[in-house]
């Protein structure tokens, strides 16, 4: 096996040497899908389920478009070609998919906002966290105009959230 890719890849280099226009891919996944990719991988006993598992993880989330026609380019047909079975996909949600909870967590973790919140208290005394926290409400509702994702992203949960309830409320 070892002797086969050694010989796969000196054919590569001679081809990688004839040709002069050259497009390079590379992809970075992390998370769940990171987890799945990397069990699939491990299940691979072939080179072909290897080169389609790769391939597949590649077109499941970065599909390459002609800007002015919307075509798919040919990198993208390309690779659709070198697929045996084109059914793969991981359950993963979308990178875009903010759920509810990792925005409040984040709120509460990682956004700076209680931070701020004891900063100003400690600068100012008794009622000034809550003078704040009465401003960004004043701003959300004076201010704030919900863009496409926002509106996209209600439209794609609201029922899911409806149905399974406030996240920051405990269940009994």
């Amino acid at each position: 096996m070892i002797k086969k890719r050694n010989n796969c890849h000196e054919a590569m280099r001679h081809i990688a040497k004839e040709v002069d226009d050259w497009t390079r891919v590379e992809a970075e996944f992390s998370g769940d899908y990171a987890h799945q990719l990397t069990g699939a991988i491990k299940e691979c006993s072939t080179d072909e389920q290897l080169k389609n598992v790769i391939i597949s993880s590649l077109i499941d989330r970065y599909i390459l478009f002609y800007v002015n026609s919307n075509r798919p380019h040919k990198i993208t047909r390309l690779m659709l070609e070198l697929l045996d079975e084109k059914d793969f996909h991981f359950e993963s949600p979308s990178p875009r998919n903010n759920l509810l909870e990792q925005s409040i967590d984040h709120l509460i973790k990682g956004s700076g906002l209680l931070p701020t919140l004891w900063k100003v208290q400690q600068i100012w005394g008794d009622e000034t966290a809550r003078e704040l926290i009465d401003y960004f409400y004043k701003q959300y509702y004076e201010e704030f105009e919900p863009n496409d994702d926002h509106i996209s992203w209600v439209n794609k949960f609201k029922n899911l959230y409806l149905t399974e309830g406030k996240p920051w409320e405990e269940e009994d």
